[in-house]
């Protein structure tokens, strides 16, 4: 179960911040040099420590472990249960969330808290918190080198990828691992970062239909599907204590499936592989690597 808690949080994040899209984007007032943030999710606390605002950061949630100095700071609760009181007793001047926390953000500004409220759904959206954080702090020439560094690993890739077939993929992100068969299991969809990060290191996503936001599959579907290609991503290993040989091994009962019969079955174990922050785009290289072993990775074109 341990492999499901952070995937299954990220699930849920992601869904709750899709279906409130439209109502993202707080207004909030023009640069101050805010003394006292709080962060409400893994991926803003690693933005914010990223644009070099760590020493600010008053308090964060109990998942926001990344970069270290973070784990020493008051946690406010988890994503889904949210503590008022706790916050409150930090006095912030900015309390920074995802559009899915609309609950505490009323009960934030009803109290007269600031807030700034956020998306990370996809490449784009993250790359808009990184820059609407910085504008608000005065951090705009750190993040101007932090996406521009961002930019600089998709243009490698692209880059690279650029005349090859992609690679017909199935994007794990959560499922149960202690049982000696696939069930179902939670995968990339048509609008997420998964999927973008996919497509740009020369993939394409076996699931198509766009009607759902985070899918779910069967064997049977995946079987139906076919991938010539899987890869399962997993947090790192604190955070599943999972036996990675069981795991290929539920995916080697999927006999008839391409993936399997090729040997194209791929683990993506990091801390950050689950969080929509500034290092999620170090799985763009991993992919392309694990897509397409035959290019020359040693040197640069």
């Amino acid at each position: 179960m341990r492999r499901l808690w952070p995937l299954l949080v990220f699930i849920l994040i992601f869904g709750i911040v899709w279906l409130l899209a439209d109502n993202a984007k707080k207004p909030v007032a023009t640069t101050n040099n805010y003394e006292r943030i709080i962060t409400l999710s893994p991926s803003l606390t690693e933005t914010v420590f990223a644009l070099g605002l760590g020493n600010r950061v008053v308090a964060v949630t109990d998942y926001c472990d990344y970069p270290p100095q973070a784990q020493a700071l008051p946690s406010v609760g988890s994503y889904t249960n949210t503590s008022i009181e706790a916050i409150t007793r930090q006095q912030p001047d900015l309390v920074i969330m995802l559009n899915g926390q609309q609950q505490t953000q009323q009960h934030l500004a009803d109290l007269g808290i600031q807030t700034l409220v956020l998306d990370n759904t996809s490449i784009a959206d993250i790359k808009e918190t990184i820059s609407t954080i910085a504008d608000l702090t005065g951090k705009q020439s750190e993040a101007i080198q932090l996406l521009n560094n961002i930019q600089d690993q998709i243009d490698s890739v692209r880059h690279k990828v650029h005349n090859v077939d992609p690679v017909r993929t199935l994007v794990g992100i959560a499922h149960y691992v202690n049982s000696d068969q696939i069930d179902t299991v939670y995968i990339a969809g048509q609008h997420d970062f998964y999927n973008e990060l996919l497509e740009l290191a020369g993939g394409v996503n076996v699931y198509t239909d766009t009607a759902v936001k985070v899918p779910s599959v069967s064997a049977e579907g995946i079987i139906r599907m076919n991938p010539d290609a899987i890869i399962d991503v997993f947090p790192e290993q604190k955070d599943h204590q999972s036996d990675m040989k069981q795991v290929i091994k539920q995916w080697q009962t999927l006999h008839s499936v391409n993936a399997v019969k090729q040997q194209r079955i791929y683990i993506i174990e990091h801390d950050y592989a689950s969080i929509p922050g500034p290092r999620i785009f170090k799985l763009l290289p991993e992919m392309a690597r694990l897509l397409h072993p035959d290019l020359d990775w040693q040197h640069n074109d």
